[in-house]
Parts: structure tokens; sequence; C-alpha cells
């Protein structure tokens, strides 16, 4: 597959649309890894009220099981404690929320940023230059097989802008349907150039 023109300038402009999109990617990518980090950053919360629940839980059920040893007396002193440890528990499972509601508040974010640009790269850069790159591979097939100038020269009558039929011939139309042989050659030149191939590609 040719991925870029025969034509030095046309190849120029390509390639330089070729580096701003990669670039453009590199920098969608970096944002949006940025945002996400950034959010994430907020889960620190979470995990901290996580920790002080836990460690809160724990000193009380330790504390409760010592209590519990008492004799006599050890069941009803336990029971507030065990209570305490249980709330304890509630705000580790809240911390632990709090994490999850961050880390997909980040990631939906994240992808949100990225998604965007990326899709008008992929309409503004991407499309054009794999249309560009088929049109060119197809092309060059068909010359492989035998297609003739007038082919081409028809196409491009009925597709180039009227400025550049206009530039070839005042009536191309007339002047192909008449086999004028430079009039033909340079109409083909039209839609060669467009798929980015040499004029004398052409047998």
């Amino acid at each position: 597959m040719s991925l870029y023109s025969d034509y030095p300038a046309a190849r120029t402009r390509q390639i330089i649309a070729d580096v701003i999109g990669v670039v453009g990617v590199i920098i969608v990518v970096s944002i949006a890894t940025a945002v996400t980090t950034a959010i994430r950053a907020l889960g620190s919360f979470g995990r901290d009220l996580e920790a002080a629940g836990l460690d809160f839980q724990t000193g009380l059920t330790e504390a409760a099981e010592n209590l519990g040893d008492v004799p006599l007396i050890g069941d009803g002193i336990r029971a507030p404690f065990d209570a305490a440890a249980s709330a304890g528990e509630q705000v580790a499972a809240a911390g632990r929320a709090q994490q999850v509601f961050v880390e997909a508040l980040a990631v939906g974010v994240g992808w949100a940023v990225a998604l965007v640009p990326l899709l008008l790269l992929a309409l503004l850069w991407v499309l054009p230059r794999v249309r560009f790159a088929r049109r060119s591979r197809s092309l060059r097939a068909m010359i492989a097989q035998g297609m003739t100038a007038d082919t081409l020269a028809a196409r491009a009558v009925a597709q180039a802008p009227l400025r550049e039929l206009v530039a070839v011939h005042p009536d191309p139309a007339a002047a192909w349907r008449a086999h004028d042989a430079a009039v033909v050659r340079a109409l083909a030149g039209i839609e060669l150039r467009r798929a980015g191939i040499r004029a004398d590609a052409l047998p």
C-alpha cells in the first residue's frame, strides 16, 4: 500500500500532517492520563478513611475480646465495644465505596477527555489518509492491469473540480470526446495526481 504521494510537495504535506497527527495523539493521551491521575489522587481520602475504620474496628474488637474474658460481667461489658467495632467496619466500607466511586469517575472522565479529540483526529487525519492510500493502491492495480489514459480522463471529467478541468482546456469534455491526445493525457494526469501517482506511470 502506498501511504505517500509520488509528488514531493504533496508528500511533504502528508508527512507534516502525519507528524502533527502523531504528536496530537501523544498530547491527548498525556492530558487524559494526567486528568485520570489527578482524579485518582482524590481516592486517598477513601483509603485513609478505610484504614482508620479498620484500625478502629480492630482496636475495639481486641478490647471487646479482652473484656469478654472478665468473669460474670464480661458479656455485658463487651456488647458496647462490639457495637462500636461494627461502626468502624461501616466507616471502612464507606472508605472503600469512596475509592470505587473515584476510580470509576477517573476512568470515565479520562476516556471522555481522550475520545472527543481522538475522534476529531480520526475524522480529520486518519480517514483522509486511509482514503488516499486505498485510492492510490486501487488505481495502481488498475493501471497494472491495463487501464488507459482515456478511462482516467473520463473519470476526471466527471469528478474533478471545474477550475482544474478548465486549466487543461476551455471545453475539456469536448476535447476528450474528440480524442485530443494532449488533453486526454492532461485530464488523466489530474486523476493520477489525486491518487499521488506520477503521470509516467501510464504506458
